[in-house]
């Protein structure tokens, strides 16, 4: 299934950051990966997505984290929902991902 992905406020500011930041490059290509798997293959092995069961509690809905590093002291983690969805002018409906976050991992 591929998926469209939109951006909360905060997840485009955050990734505007990274774009526009010399030494957020490396980040940045990590990023931009992690958000073409959430497009394409949310099963791949790399992102090890689940549910972040703290922002599902505040949000009333269910958060998921995908991993954009890994063992990496404040690792980059990608925070989204399933939809909600979209329907196309001609009628079809279009799976939407929104990306709550780009973030460093949130020490507990």
């Amino acid at each position: 299934m591929i998926f469209k992905l939109r951006f909360t406020l905060a997840a485009d500011a955050q990734l505007k950051i990274l774009e526009t930041t010399p030494a957020s490059k490396g980040v940045l290509k990590q990023v931009r990966k992690t958000l073409g798997y959430l497009e394409t293959d949310l099963r791949a092995k790399s992102l090890q997505t689940h549910e972040y069961k703290s922002l599902t509690r505040r949000y009333g809905q269910k958060i998921f984290e995908a991993y954009v590093q890994q063992n990496t002291p404040g690792a980059y983690r990608v925070f989204w929902h399933y939809g909600p969805d979209e329907i196309s002018e001609n009628g079809k409906r279009i799976s939407v991902i929104t990306v709550v976050a780009i973030t460093p991992h949130p020490e507990n």
